[in-house]
């Protein structure tokens, strides 16, 4: 990833509004774009280079988009897509879908078919807003050059203070002329761990929990607290779950890590969740499809008092009822409640030995189980193994099932390792695999679900990280 070396205008300065476009994306620290070369941008792209920005060229804007997301997830900066106006941009539809499912502070730039001939059903033109308005936050469109950089710099703040991705929308026509303007400087959100209140009520709960569980989240990601989360679990001796496709959340190597919740997931995770009389969602949603029953087991714990800790207040008890909500960010949530608790004695200090063999009974069956299930066992399954059974590689050794494979590359990757799924089955079964010591590491397209997700995310990844496997 090129590091930037621009220096960035202060002051109201002459410019024009392709300076004003590539002056404030400088500003927000942007060094790498993804995209396709066009006419509808040619004149702010001729100044990439001087502000230390590299275009990335794709041979397909949905990928251009998927690499921007996997960028911006690696990397907890803005990924930035850009495309020719019409079909460049329509076919960002679908990976801005993910990314917005992964809340990825993705910008997207669609520069629009110029001002006189908007209507007129020239080449290459669309009404390019209304295909993005259910997966973006925020959506600004220049409606004058002199608000070039106004926009610009609105629609990188908005992205990342509501955690998803944005639209800039500019009439190829605009990056002409001459205006007066000042670049606006980054404003970043200081979102605080919640209201005092709520994080009395949830403290108290927890000091009175028997057996209490944290579901470590994607916000545990995104918000840089995976210690803060493992020092609340050595708190309270609390097993860990991964939410669903977030593996990365917390390190397998900690004790108190039981693997992933959801569709192809940790058996072990799913029992110590059974048991659980107090829950804490740190920064997770609690989709639905990552709290079903799975494996014959309904193990969402009916009778649990549910805090739920999320950025976005709109998701505090949206899908399970909740005891108590807290609209805060995960780090700062985890550690307001580790001070709350750490002068108390709490109901499950007592337990606390007791719990960690249980964890780790758990966890070993599941180890095991890993071990022994070297194939699928329904009826079909079984029928074409056993139809297959002589048949050799082209060097004359045996083939290995799905799960063998799963099994080996799980215990090959190294601790720093990045890991991108697609989507359909031999990518849910790596759900019961796939454990990670370090968080930005796992990139799976989420709730969206699309085909042709991880070749180009982790491109994306890679361009952010080169030095990791």
């Amino acid at each position: 990833m090129s590091k930037p070396d621009h220096a960035i205008t202060t002051g109201p300065q002459k410019m024009t509004p392709s300076e004003a476009f590539v002056e404030t994306m400088a500003a927000n620290g942007v060094t790498d774009i993804f995209g396709i070369m066009g006419s509808a941008f040619m004149d702010a792209m001729d100044i990439f280079a001087p502000a230390g920005i590299r275009l990335i060229p794709v041979v397909h804007e949905q990928g251009a988009a998927h690499m921007a997301d996997g960028y911006s997830r690696v990397s907890g900066r803005h990924g930035v897509v850009i495309g020719q106006n019409g079909p460049g941009i329509s076919n960002c539809v679908t990976a801005i879908a993910a990314a917005y499912w992964a809340h990825s502070p993705v910008v997207m730039i669609t520069p629009e078919t110029g001002t006189m001939g908007m209507g007129l059903g020239g080449f290459q033109e669309a009404n390019q807003l209304p295909m993005f308005e259910e997966f973006t936050k925020y959506q600004g469109h220049v409606n004058n050059p002199k608000r070039m950089a106004e926009y610009t710099g609105r629609c990188f703040d908005r992205a990342m203070s509501e955690m998803g991705p944005t639209q800039l929308n500019i009439p190829r026509d605009y990056f002409y002329g001459e205006i007066e303007v000042e670049i606006p400087q980054p404003s970043r959100l200081d979102r605080g761990p919640g209201g005092e209140n709520s994080l009395n009520e949830a403290a108290e709960l927890l000091a009175q929990a028997k057996f209490p569980v944290i579901i470590s989240g994607g916000g545990v990601v995104m918000g840089d607290a995976v210690e803060e989360c493992k020092a609340l679990a050595e708190r309270l001796g609390a097993p860990v779950v991964n939410s669903y496709l977030h593996n990365d959340s917390f390190p397998a190597s900690h004790p108190l890590w039981c693997g992933p919740l959801g569709y192809q997931g940790s058996k072990a995770a799913m029992k110590l969740m059974a048991q659980a009389d107090v829950v804490i969602a740190l920064g997770s949603r609690l989709g639905p499809f990552g709290t079903l029953p799975q494996h014959g087991m309904d193990y969402w714990p009916k009778n649990a008092k549910i805090i739920q800790i999320d950025a976005d207040n709109k998701m505090l008890g949206l899908v399970k009822k909740i005891s108590v909500g807290i609209c805060g960010d995960a780090k700062a949530a985890a550690i307001a409640l580790t001070q709350r608790l750490a002068n108390k004695t709490l109901v499950c200090d007592a337990t606390k030995a007791d719990r960690a063999k249980t964890i780790a009974s758990e966890k070993a069956a599941w180890e095991k189980e890993l071990d022994e299930w070297t194939h699928e066992r329904d009826a079909f399954s079984l029928d074409m193994i056993e139809e297959q059974k002589n048949e050799k590689t082209p060097t004359g050794g045996n083939y290995l099932s799905p799960r063998q494979v799963l099994r080996e590359l799980e215990k090959a990757m190294p601790a720093d390792v990045m890991v991108s799924t697609d989507i359909g089955n031999i990518n849910s079964v790596a759900n019961s695999y796939l454990r990670f010591e370090r968080p930005r590491s796992f990139f799976a397209p989420m709730s969206f679900g699309n085909c042709g997700y991880a070749l180009p995310t982790m491109i994306g990844a890679k361009a952010a990280a080169p030095e990791r496997p």
